[in-house]
C-alpha cells in the first residue's frame, strides 16, 4: 500500500510540470487571440463572392492609412466603399506616387507625416496579407523589407534578437517613413484591383440617424470641395478623423450617447516632443558609413537607443529610409530641449546616460553625417496628450458604427506602435465580418463586438506605454492616478532589458514585445523568465 501510494506520489509530482506547461500554452493561445491581431492576419484577403456581399455603401471618414486600410478590409465584404477625404490633392497622381520622396504636396492633417514612421512585424504580416503584390510594390518604392531588427540598446545593453527563435531569419516588416507607407497603401488601395473603392474630395459635416430604424445611421453629410453640400447613403459608418475624433461629436449631433463622451475618456499628458533629421546618403557617403553591415546592405534598422526613464528623459533612434536617406530622431520628455542642428543631435547622443558605452561606431556615423549636412531636413513635432475614448461602455451607440485609429485612442509615438494599433482595429473589424461572411447584413451586435474585442487588444498597448511615460516627472497622469502607478512594472521590464542583451530567451521574449507579434501578456511572467529576472537582480549576473 505505502508503495503503491509512493508511487502515486512520485507520478504525480512528474506529471505536474507537464500539465503546468499544457495549461500555460493552453492560456497562452487563448491569450494570443483576444489580445493581438496575430491569429485575425489568417482572415485577411478572403472576399465574398458579389452576390455574398453585403448591400449598400459604407462610408469611411478619413483617408490616411487608417482609413485607406479600413477601406480595403470592407472591399471584401461590402457591395460599395466610399472614402471621404479633405485634403485636395491626395487624389492626385502626387498623392500616389512610387517615390514618394519627391512628392510637391504638404500633408497638412497629419502631423507626423514627414517623421521617422516605426513598423512592427505585425504590420508587415498583415500588409503581405491584404496586398499580393506587395514586396514588388515596396521594393519599386525603394521601401526595406527585411528582418525586423531595429538593434534596439536599452541604455548601454544591447538586445539580443531571436534570430534562431525563428530558424535563423527573423520575421519581416518595412522600414517606410509615415509619408512612404500612406503613399504606398494608397496607391495600392485606390487601384482598379479594388474597383468598388471610391475617394471623394470633401469634409464631412455630420450624421443623420435613420427615421425607420432609429438605432442607426442613414446618411453621412459632406461639403465637396467645390462647396456642394451632399449626403451620402451609408450602410455601415467608420470614423478615421484621427485626433480630432470627429465621428464622437457627429454621432452626439445625431441624437446618439446619453453619456457624456468625456466621462469615457481616458487621458495623461506625456509631454513629448521629438525632431526628425532627415538625410540624404550619396553612394560615395555610403560606403564609407560606419553602420554594422554596412549602409548599401542593411534593410532599415540601423539603432533605437531607450533611455533607462528612472534617470533620463532623452532618446534617440535612426533607421535607413526611402530615397537613399538615414533618418534620425531625437525625443525628450518633459521640455524640448532637442536640437535643430548636427551638432546639437551628436550632444544630445552623447548626453544620454548609459551603463555601458557599446555604440562608438554611431558616434562616428553622426560624424561623418556632416558631409550630407547641405541636405538635411528637420521636422520637429509636441505631442498632445495619450488618450482612449472607451466607447466599449458606451450605452448608446448607432449600430453601424465605429471608430478606428486615433479616431478612438493614440498613445506616445515615441513607442512607434500608432499604424499597427490602427491596424489591429481594421484586423478585428475583418475578423468579425468574415465571421459572418454567409449573411449580407451586418452581424448582429458589431459595433458592441467590436469596440470590446478592440478594448482587449489595446489595454496592453495602453498599460504598457502609459506606465513607461509615468516614469517622468514631467508627466501628467491620468485622473485619479499617481506617477507611482506602474512602479514594480517599470522595475521588472528594466531587468529584462539588461537581460535581454545576454540571455537568448528574455531577448526573444521582449522582441515579440516590441514587435507585436506571437507575444501575450503572460510571457514576460513566465516563471522561467522571471527566476532569471530575481536571479539577475540579487546577483549581478
Amino acid at each position: 500500500m505505502a508503495d503503491s501510494t509512493q508511487l502515486y506520489v512520485l507520478g504525480g509530482l512528474a506529471a505536474a510540470p507537464i500539465l503546468a506547461s499544457a495549461a500555460w500554452s493552453t492560456l497562452r493561445k487563448r491569450l494570443l487571440a483576444i489580445e493581438t491581431g496575430f491569429y485575425d492576419c489568417d482572415y485577411l484577403a478572403q472576399p465574398r463572392s458579389d452576390k455574398a456581399k453585403i448591400p449598400g455603401t459604407v462610408v469611411i471618414c478619413g483617408g490616411s492609412v487608417g482609413g485607406l486600410l479600413t477601406a480595403r478590409v470592407c472591399h471584401d465584404h461590402f457591395e460599395r466603399v466610399i472614402i471621404v477625404e479633405a485634403e485636395s490633392w491626395l487624389d492626385t497622381d502626387d498623392a500616389r506616387t512610387v517615390q514618394s520622396w519627391t512628392q510637391e504636396n504638404p500633408r497638412s492633417r497629419i502631423m507626423q507625416y514627414d517623421s521617422i514612421q516605426g513598423n512592427q512585424a505585425i504590420l508587415y504580416k498583415a500588409l503581405s496579407a491584404l496586398y499580393p503584390n506587395f514586396d514588388e510594390e515596396c521594393k519599386a518604392s525603394d521601401i526595406g523589407v527585411t528582418s525586423a531588427d531595429f538593434h534596439a540598446n536599452f541604455f548601454g545593453h544591447v538586445m539580443k534578437a531571436p534570430y534562431s527563435a525563428y530558424g535563423g531569419e527573423l520575421p519581416k516588416t518595412l522600414f517606410a517613413s509615415r509619408q512612404a507607407l500612406e503613399t504606398l497603401t494608397r496607391r495600392l488601395t485606390l487601384t482598379k484591383e479594388y474597383p468598388n473603392i471610391q475617394q471623394i474630395i470633401g469634409t464631412v459635416t455630420g450624421y443623420t440617424a435613420d427615421d425607420k430604424h432609429p438605432d442607426r445611421l442613414s446618411k453621412v453629410s459632406l461639403r465637396t470641395r467645390e462647396g456642394a453640400t451632399i449626403d451620402l447613403d451609408s450602410t455601415f459608418v467608420v470614423d478615421c478623423t484621427g485626433p480630432t475624433q470627429a465621428g464622437a461629436k457627429w454621432i452626439q449631433r445625431a441624437g446618439f450617447n446619453g453619456d457624456d463622451f468625456g466621462a469615457l475618456r481616458s487621458s495623461f499628458d506625456q509631454k513629448m516632443h521629438y525632431v526628425t533629421f532627415q538625410f540624404y546618403i550619396s553612394p560615395e557617403l555610403g560606403a564609407k558609413l560606419p553602420i554594422p553591415g554596412g549602409f548599401e546592405n542593411i534593410g532599415g534598422g540601423i539603432i533605437i537607443y531607450y533611455p533607462d526613464t528612472s534617470r533620463d528623459h532623452r532618446y534617440i533612434s535612426a533607421v535607413k529610409a526611402e530615397g537613399r536617406s538615414i533618418q534620425m530622431c531625437c525625443g525628450s520628455w518633459g521640455v524640448d530641449d532637442l536640437p535643430r542642428t548636427l551638432e546639437g543631435v551628436k550632444e544630445h547622443a552623447r548626453s544620454i546616460k548609459v551603463d555601458k558605452h557599446s555604440t562608438e561606431w554611431f558616434f562616428d556615423l553622426i560624424d561623418m553625417l556632416a558631409e550630407a549636412e547641405d541636405t538635411v531636413k528637420i521636422f520637429p513635432i509636441k505631442v498632445g496628450p495619450s488618450y482612449w475614448t472607451h466607447y466599449e461602455k458606451a450605452k448608446n451607440l448607432p449600430s453601424n458604427w465605429i471608430a478606428i485609429g486615433d479616431s478612438m485612442s493614440r498613445i506616445n509615438p515615441l513607442y512607434g506602435q500608432g499604424v499597427s494599433k490602427a491596424m489591429l482595429g481594421v484586423l478585428g473589424l475583418n475578423t468579425l465580418l468574415h465571421q459572418n461572411r454567409t449573411k449580407t447584413e451586418l452581424p448582429r451586435n458589431l459595433v458592441k463586438r467590436f469596440f470590446e474585442s478592440h478594448a482587449a487588444k489595446l489595454a496592453p498597448l495602453w498599460q504598457s506605454t502609459k506606465y513607461a511615460d509615468y516614469a517622468q516627472s514631467t508627466t501628467v497622469p491620468s485622473e485619479g492616478e499617481s506617477l507611482d502607478d506602474g512602479k514594480f512594472l517599470r522595475w521588472y521590464t528594466k531587468q529584462v532589458q539588461v537581460l535581454a542583451s545576454k540571455d537568448a530567451y528574455a531577448g526573444a521574449v521582449f522582441w515579440r514585445s516590441l514587435s507585436m507579434m506571437d507575444v501575450a501578456s503572460i510571457d514576460l511572467l513566465h516563471p522561467r523568465l522571471v527566476f532569471k529576472v530575481f536571479w539577475q537582480a540579487l546577483t549581478g549576473y
